[in-house]
């Protein structure tokens, strides 16, 4: 598995916001075109941080998952800076576009209202975005007069995001809020088009220990997955995904999980060197195959 030492490579600007204060825009060439610019990022704190967590193997595994299921997502690769562990996600941003995430676009849905302290500094710490009215239905009024992703044909906008949802049910992603999820705008006539998906740090478990892996069950743990932004009642993975993929009839993307054999799920979840722990592969793969199974039987997981 290869790894990209970025150490040398120009900065090109830092990124603000969310929990990573060291995230910056890397390039090779400081005048590379924006679409050969990468998102740094360094492998964040386990959940009582005291270690680090496998966020870089998740943004890596599930980058890998999205190109064996032909959904459009940021290209991530594992990388090294100044020694230090991470990973690299390619700019999904083409020339002549700019991105908004869905919280930009939100407001138009009739109530839709944004979590009152999002963007205070009395935010409890580990506080769970719960925007009021954020459903599957206003992200489906937003997407409603937007294009698919650059490059996708035969599917409607919301048709590629029920994939994305597939693809969250899949790798145990709860964190698909109105921010981690955006629209490009053509910068010629506000064209919209859905951006391919990106930031899938927190799947996959990315934040136990091993201390918590040995201890948990990964089939209970896959079958605990809620998608805890959306309303009502942070619905189950699972049944999001299924209900999104009914609405827009894109069953193709739970035909091509079922096509996902035994043996790309094991290539595709290596990592280099001694990122990953023989507990936390077993782990994960576990619970990969006990989402797929659970999204092509269609079965109802109890908590």
């Amino acid at each position: 598995m290869e790894e990209v030492d970025v150490s040398a490579w120009a900065v090109i600007r830092d990124e603000p916001g969310g929990r990573d204060p060291n995230k910056r825009w890397l390039a090779a060439d400081a005048d590379a075109p924006r679409h050969d610019h990468w998102l740094w990022k360094s492998r964040q704190a386990t959940g009582d941080g005291s270690l680090t967590a496998l966020t870089d193997c998740a943004e890596v595994f599930v980058s890998r998952l999205a190109q064996h299921l032909h959904i459009p997502a940021a290209d991530c690769r594992f990388a090294a800076c100044d020694g230090e562990l991470g990973v690299i996600s390619r700019n999904v941003t083409p020339v002549g576009f700019s991105l908004y995430t869905g919280r930009t676009y939100l407001p138009e849905v009739e109530g839709y209202e944004r979590d009152p302290i999002d963007s205070s500094a009395e935010r409890r710490p580990g506080r769970m975005r719960r925007d009021r009215g954020y459903t599957l239905e206003a992200v489906a009024q937003v997407l409603e007069n937007v294009g698919p992703p650059p490059g996708v044909t035969g599917l409607t906008a919301f048709g590629v995001f029920a994939g994305y949802l597939v693809l969250d049910a899949l790798v145990g992603n709860t964190d698909r809020h109105p921010g981690n999820w955006a629209l490009l705008e053509t910068d010629e006539d506000g064209a919209r088009f859905l951006a391919p998906t990106f930031d899938h740090g927190s799947a996959l478990g990315a934040g136990l220990t091993d201390h918590n892996r040995r201890s948990r069950d990964p089939i209970a743990f896959a079958a605990r997955g809620r998608a805890n932004p959306f309303l009502p009642g942070r619905p189950r993975l699972v049944e999001l995904a299924r209900e999104a993929v009914r609405r827009a009839d894109a069953g193709i993307w739970l035909e091509r999980v079922a096509a996902l054999e035994n043996a790309a799920v094991q290539v595709t979840l290596e990592a280099p060197g001694p990122r990953l722990s023989d507990v936390a592969s077993t782990f994960i793969r576990t619970v990969v195959l006990e989402n797929r199974r659970r999204l092509c039987d269609d079965d109802r997981a109890e908590d």
